[in-house]
């Protein structure tokens, strides 16, 4: 007969996920019996309202969805010790970026990424506080096809962490755990449980699959309540209110970790949205992104969104954008961001590009709080445009104020009464601002840091830029907390 403890031990012990799956050479003997005995899958025992840390998940009848979105990703309730292995079938259906396995080490915790840092990269990332891109993990060509389907595998052992995709071994992480550490990105509420994650690509998790080899395999939770959400999910969007403050009242609010990037819904540049927003996030920023109608936002041909199409759903209309919810807004680029310049006369040939005048005064009167409440207004490349034509205090923000933008020709139109296409610069000359020389920040020979900072007004070159616009807001919102 079994004691009320063994019993009660031997129940949770078949409750817990575990698939014996192959693997070379017979299991440990030191095993338990039960763990070499096929259970249910993972996804059954994940509850959707506990587990869900960031994104849109779903259960189907294929498995485990996740819908399009950054750093979107669900825990699993188990918490491994020893060592085990973690088997993950998948298809990515949409977009170019990584799928992610969350997995713990000794007393590590870290992420394998497939596919990642739109490089084609997989890796682990940290080791030693560096990720995928800069550790020894690195591996380079790992490209994901969509609708084809895959099984990521890593064992863990005591000395070692071995990556499969397919059955075949991509790179090895050497070491006990202890220099393991997780992006901000993919980090889960427990530094004990395991987790799967996609980044902006709807994914479906076809198996979900964990198996001892050498120690214990718990249940992380029973309890049916939800996980605490992390900085990187997108609230839901605050009901409109009103944009402009008194003068010279600060809003007890100051935005907490969150950041508003604003993009077109038609023609906005996709890097100029991305690139920012992942360096933001891996900051341990939220970002949420508004647009002018509440709609799935097309972006350029060719700007940055490889073979996938590209399309953002924004979180929020412009117009029911509460500036107290943020610390910086951020205008990305695209000729499509001319539908927010407020103050320009003229008209463009893409009828998108005009916008209307609801928007360009709700836009207008969004820049207008963010300066009363003293917080960063940034854009990047033609974007900069929309800074230009706004009026605060009847002038405009960028006048007198240094700045840099493209020298690339922005959308024809009607200019000053005539057709033409100047360069995207001509709305900041116009404007009065004091525009820096092309390419001279830093090093003379790019456009990659040609972030220029002028109070707590700051503009980017183009979307070469990009990258280091996320990094240099990051970097200023941190020293201002």
């Amino acid at each position: 007969m079994l004691s009320a403890s063994q019993t009660k031990g031997l129940n949770q012990a078949l409750a817990v996920a575990i698939f014996a799956f192959s693997l070379a050479g017979p299991p440990c003997k030191a095993e338990d019996d039960l763990t070499r005995k096929k259970s249910d899958d993972l996804i059954q025992l994940t509850n959707l309202n506990r587990d869900t840390i960031a994104g849109q998940w779903s259960k189907t009848a294929d498995g485990l969805m996740t819908s399009a979105a950054a750093g979107s990703r669900i825990a699993l309730p188990v918490e491994p010790t020893g060592e085990y292995d973690f088997k993950v079938t998948f298809t990515r259906q949409t977009g170019q970026h990584s799928i992610v396995l969350m997995f713990v080490s000794g007393t590590g915790q870290a992420a394998f990424d497939v596919d990642a840092w739109g490089q084609h990269l997989a890796g682990f990332q940290n080791v030693g506080g560096k990720d995928a891109r800069q550790n020894s993990t690195r591996v380079e060509n790992v490209t994901l096809v969509n609708g084809q389907k895959y099984t990521a595998e890593l064992r863990v052992r005591r000395n070692r962490v071995d990556a499969f995709l397919d059955g075949k071994l991509l790179t090895t992480y050497v070491g006990d755990g202890s220099d393991l550490s997780i992006l901000n990105t993919w980090r889960i509420p427990s530094k004990r449980t395991l987790g799967v994650g996609a980044w902006n690509s709807e994914t479906l998790f076809h198996s979900i699959e964990v198996r001892s080899v050498n120690g214990a395999i718990d249940l992380a939770s029973t309890s049916s309540s939800p996980r605490p959400r992390t900085p990187s999910t997108t609230p839901a969007p605050a009901a409109p209110t009103s944009t402009n403050p008194p003068r010279g009242k600060r809003p007890a609010a100051d935005g907490g970790d969150k950041v508003l990037i604003v993009i077109a819904n038609d023609g906005f540049f996709y890097r100029e949205y991305a690139d920012p927003r992942q360096e933001l996030e891996r900051a341990g920023f939220t970002v949420e992104v508004a647009a002018a109608r509440r709609a799935p936002c097309l972006p350029h041909a060719n700007s940055g969104q490889g073979g996938s199409k590209g399309i953002v759903t924004p979180d929020l209309a412009i117009a029911d954008a509460n500036p107290d919810r943020y610390r910086a807004i951020l205008f990305s680029g695209g000729w499509g961001s001319s539908m927010y310049q407020y103050a320009f006369q003229g008209s463009y040939n893409n009828r998108a590009y005009n916008g209307d005048r609801r928007t360009k005064e709700a836009t207008n009167k969004l820049i207008n709080a963010f300066v009363e409440q003293d917080k960063f207004v940034c854009a990047l490349c033609h974007g900069v445009s929309v800074l230009a034509w706004s009026r605060v205090n009847g002038r405009s923000l960028l006048a007198g104020r240094r700045a840099t933008g493209p020298t690339r020709q922005g959308p024809a139109g009607i200019y000053n009464g005539r057709q033409s296409q100047p360069s995207s610069r001509w709305g900041s000359e116009q404007n009065g601002a004091k525009m820096v020389a092309p390419n001279s920040v830093g090093n003379p020979s790019t456009a990659a840091d040609d972030i220029v900072i002028d109070g707590k007004i700051m503009t980017g070159q183009d979307d070469i830029s990009a990258r280091e616009m996320g990094r240099q807001l990051a970097k200023q919102l941190k020293a201002a907390s």
